[in-house]
């Protein structure tokens, strides 16, 4: 499977995420600010899976954007306390 090709798979699954009533990778960062599991790929995937709220394949295929949510979210709140 071409890289190209991914990322289409990663929308398709965020845009039925979207159809099922919220947003998987915005609960997903969610999560991961409340662990405070935002360090380490192996953190995150330990504290997601604790929750048993996720897929093995949610997990899996939407993590890296998950996390790259969580951590912009931390950064604007940082940010914003900042200013």
């Amino acid at each position: 499977m071409r890289s190209a090709d991914v990322g289409n798979v990663v929308l398709l699954l965020r845009s039925r995420s979207n159809d099922t009533g919220g947003d998987v990778v915005d609960r997903m960062a969610a999560d991961l600010i409340r662990f405070e599991a935002t360090g380490t790929e192996s953190d995150a995937i330990r504290s997601l899976m604790a929750t048993r709220r996720y897929s093995y394949g949610d997990i899996a295929t939407l993590l890296d954007d998950a996390m790259t949510a969580a951590r912009q979210q931390i950064v604007a709140a940082e940010m914003a306390r900042a200013s």
